[in-house]
C-alpha cells in the first residue's frame, strides 16, 4: 500500500494573498478637508515658493485660522491646534504670531493659545529625527487636547531642506522615501504635514530639487511674487493652489505682508513684525520670478540668500558722502548661504561651506553685484550694486 505524505497548507503571505473590491457596491466617501476644497484633512501637502515671498508668514495665518476657527480665503476650516517645527527662523515665528493675532485675528490676547513651536535636535539622521518628529506630534497632540480641550490638526515644518539635512536634494529615492514617511505620520497621527520648501530657479519649475517632493504630496500651495533685485523688496504677491489629488487648481488670490509695531528697542526705536493681508479683489499671480542676472561665479544660492537676508533683515545705511542703502549685516546671508548650499556629499566638512562662501561674497564683488563696509571687527554690512 503506498504511502500518503500530507503536507501542510502554504501559510497566507502578502503574495499570494488578494483582497478584490467591486466598484459600485457602496457610495464613494466624501472628501475629507482641513481647508475645504485646498488642502486635505490627512497626509502631506507642500507650502512652497520663491524667496522672500512670503511663505512663512501664509504658513503661521493658516494656523491661526484653524486656531481661531476663521475662514481661510473664503474657506472653511477643520479648527484645532498646529504644531511649527521650527528648524529654520525659529525666533521668527512668535513675533510674526504676535503681530497676526494684534492686527488681523484681534483675539485680544487672552493668553496661550494651542500653537506648538519645537525646534528639531541638530546631528540627528533622517530616521532619527522622524522618530523625534512623531514623539513631538503625539506630545503636542496630548498638549492640545489636555489643556486647550482641541484636535492637532496642523504640523508646518519650517524648512523641509534644514529640518531632515538633505544632503542632495535631486535625489529622486531619498525625496519619494522621506514623503512617504511624512504621509504616514501625518495619517497615522490624523493630522496634516505640511513641509514648506523653496521653489527651483524659476517660478515654473516649481518644488526645488527632486520631481519625488511634488509627486509625494497630497496638495502643493505655491507662494509667488516678483523681488527687485537690488532693493531686496518683493511685490505683486500671490497664492495658488498648484496641485491637488481631490480638487482643482489655480490662483487663489494675491496678498500683502503688512508690519504691526511691536513694541520700542533699547533705543527706543521701533520693532516690527509682518503679517499678510489677503487683497479683495484677487490679482493675477506673479508669472515667474525676477532673478538677479548673475555671472557663473556667482552661485545662485548666494544671490537667493542675499535677496531673502535684504528682504527680512535689511537697514538703512548711509554710506559717508554717499546715498542712502538698504543694507544687512554679512553674518545673516552666510546662515542662509550655508543652509541652502548642497555639496553632494554628506561626508564633507563644514569648513567647505565656508570657503564656499567666501568664494561666493568675492565673486559677487568682484561683479559688481555687492559692495560692502565694516563697521567693526564683528560687523560687516553688504548691499546692492545698480547698473
Amino acid at each position: 500500500m503506498a504511502k500518503i505524505t500530507i503536507f501542510p497548507a502554504p501559510k497566507p503571505s502578502p503574495i499570494n494573498t488578494v483582497s478584490l473590491r467591486a466598484i459600485g457596491a457602496t457610495s464613494p466617501e466624501p472628501p475629507q478637508w482641513l481647508v475645504k476644497g485646498i488642502l486635505p484633512r490627512t497626509g502631506v501637502a507642500l507650502l512652497s515658493g520663491q524667496y522672500a515671498a512670503g511663505k512663512t508668514f501664509v504658513g503661521a495665518d493658516l494656523c491661526l485660522s484653524l486656531v481661531f476657527d476663521r475662514e481661510f480665503l473664503g474657506r472653511r476650516v477643520r479648527s484645532g491646534g498646529v504644531l511649527w517645527i521650527a528648524a529654520e527662523g525659529g525666533g521668527e515665528i512668535d513675533s510674526r504670531v504676535e503681530a497676526a493675532r494684534a492686527e488681523k485675528f484681534q483675539d485680544g490676547h487672552a493668553g496661550e493659545i494651542p500653537f506648538f513651536v519645537a525646534e528639531p535636535p541638530a546631528g540627528l539622521s533622517q530616521n532619527h529625527i522622524i522618530t523625534w518628529l512623531e514623539h513631538a506630534v503625539a506630545e503636542a497632540s496630548w498638549e492640545a487636547a489636555g489643556k486647550f480641550g482641541a484636535d492637532l490638526r496642523l504640523v508646518v515644518i519650517d524648512t523641509l531642506a534644514a529640518c531632515f539635512n538633505i544632503a542632495d536634494e535631486n535625489d529622486n529615492a531619498e525625496a519619494a522615501r522621506l514623503m512617504k514617511e511624512l504621509a504616514r505620520v501625518g495619517n497615522a497621527s490624523d493630522v496634516l504635514v505640511m513641509p514648506i520648501a523653496h521653489h527651483g530657479k524659476n517660478a515654473e519649475t516649481g518644488v526645488r530639487g527632486a520631481s519625488a517632493y511634488g509627486a509625494g504630496a497630497d496638495a502643493i500651495l505655491s507662494v509667488l511674487g516678483v523681488t527687485d533685485p537690488l532693493s531686496g523688496k518683493t511685490s505683486k504677491r500671490s497664492l495658488a493652489l498648484t496641485k491637488s489629488r481631490r480638487g482643482g487648481t489655480g490662483s487663489l488670490g494675491s496678498f500683502e505682508v503688512r508690519n504691526h509695531v511691536l513694541g520700542l528697542d533699547e533705543d527706543g526705536d521701533p520693532m516690527t513684525a509682518g503679517y499678510i493681508e489677503f487683497l479683495e479683489s484677487a490679482g493675477e499671480a506673479a508669472s515667474q520670478v525676477v532673478v538677479a542676472k548673475v555671472k557663473s561665479k556667482i552661485p545662485r544660492d548666494f544671490t537667493e540668500a542675499f535677496n531673502e537676508a535684504l528682504a527680512a533683515r535689511g537697514q538703512d545705511y548711509r554710506i559717508p558722502e554717499g546715498p542712502t542703502v538698504t543694507a544687512v549685516n554679512v553674518t545673516e546671508v552666510r546662515n542662509l548661504f550655508l543652509r541652502r548650499y548642497i555639496t553632494g556629499n554628506p561626508e564633507t566638512k563644514p569648513s567647505a561651506k565656508y570657503k564656499a562662501f567666501a568664494r561666493a561674497i568675492e565673486a559677487a564683488k568682484n561683479e559688481s553685484m555687492i559692495a560692502g563696509t565694516s563697521l567693526s571687527s564683528n560687523v560687516e554690512l553688504i548691499w546692492a550694486l545698480r547698473d
